[in-house]
């Protein structure tokens, strides 16, 4: 992968690269000074956003950059107009997949909450970096994450390019998507999440980031799309769900969901498209199914019989249990605050939050 790094602290610079681009990798990592993106000279006449995209469009092709790496403090460039929200925007026009950063960041709900509203603002120009991968020395886990988005990313690109009657305009993104992701009965589950499609899919686009008859090219277009998947379908669960949204659906509790003997049983069901190497996610439709096989209570499996499998709450059959967005842990229905905020899409019928959050948080959910 060609990564270019957009960040002001050599230190950080420096230990990235370490571990993402050591003697004999593969990967390049680009810095702003090697690309001189610092130093873009003023040319009377013409606004600085205008060159500053230029000088981008000049690095994405000379240097094939796949993927920005992008600080949100970028403070320290002294004597510089550029900012995060202009490579942001830049690059979006460009097509280029950006993942931002703060170095200065604690996880924590109240944080968790300012983070789903910023994607309500921003989440079609960039996907956030979990906050504890750029904390401490060792950099290791960042790279790994780094190289699952990157591969998300890919992934919907080369379809796209594959499928060239995906990119007509006459294809909405869920059908677009669930091709893409070979199930296209998905599609009625993606257009649950079809609210904020004009948000993800119709930022103005320059000529240069159009195809044949004015069509987005298969890099915007890929960009977008994955987006879309990334920071509103996977981040709050319906169709696709992280491991504690399966627990929840399956009445276990996350520890459970840690036994191999667990993990072998719904194996099948595995999420295995765009940004599956990020976390382990599986499909609601076939975690259904091994239920069904169960008379819903998969404690029942003969494979986890005797294992001491916990489940979530003691009624399995008739009951509900939910995913909730701030703690990123599995709920009863009877801890779930209702009604849900409406910054949580329709189709994310898994996804609620804690009333304990809701309760602690209440000013900020109303701001």
């Amino acid at each position: 992968m060609n990564l270019l790094i957009i960040e002001d602290e050599q230190d950080f610079i420096a230990r990235l690269k370490s571990v993402f681009a050591p003697e004999g990798s593969p990967n390049q990592l680009f810095t702003p000074e090697e690309v001189s993106l610092v130093s873009v000279p003023l040319e009377s006449g013409v606004s600085f956003e205008e060159q500053f995209l230029d000088k981008l469009r000049d690095i994405h092709a000379s240097k094939a950059i796949d993927m920005v790496l992008l600080d949100t403090d970028l403070s320290r460039f002294k004597g510089s107009p550029i900012s995060q929200t202009l490579c942001r925007q830049a690059l979006q026009e460009i097509g280029v997949p950006v993942c931002r950063y703060k170095k200065t960041y604690t996880q924590t709900a109240s944080n968790r909450l300012k983070d789903l509203k910023r994607i309500a603002r921003e989440g079609a120009s960039a996907v956030w970096v979990p906050p504890h991968q750029v904390k401490g020395e060792n950099l290791g886990a960042l790279v790994h994450w780094l190289n699952a988005v990157n591969d998300g990313f890919r992934y919907i690109r080369e379809r796209l390019q594959q499928d060239a009657a995906l990119l007509e305009s006459a294809h909405g993104p869920a059908a677009v998507l669930a091709r893409i992701l070979g199930k296209p009965k998905m599609r009625a589950d993606l257009l649950g999440y079809t609210s904020q499609n004009l948000f993800f899919f119709a930022a103005p686009l320059s000529e240069d980031s159009e195809g044949d008859e004015g069509l987005p090219s298969a890099l915007v277009q890929s960009t977008r799309l994955g987006y879309w998947l990334f920071n509103y379908v996977l981040t709050f669960p319906g169709p696709i769900l992280p491991l504690p949204a399966a627990a929840a659906l399956l009445n276990l509790t996350v520890e459970s969901m840690a036994l191999p003997e667990v993990r072998a049983l719904i194996e099948d069901a595995k999420y295995q498209g765009p940004f599956a190497g990020v976390q382990p996610f599986y499909l609601r439709d076939k975690l259904n199914q091994r239920l069904d096989a169960c008379n819903g209570d998969i404690t029942s499996a003969e494979p986890l019989k005797g294992i001491g499998v916990e489940a979530l709450k003691s009624d399995p059959v008739g009951t509900h249990a939910y995913y909730c967005v701030l703690g990123d842990e599995p709920i009863t229905a009877a801890e779930a605050a209702n009604p849900s905020p409406d910054w949580i899409p329709p189709g994310a019928d898994m996804t609620r939050i804690a009333q304990d959050h809701l309760d602690s948080l209440d000013p900020m959910l109303s701001k």
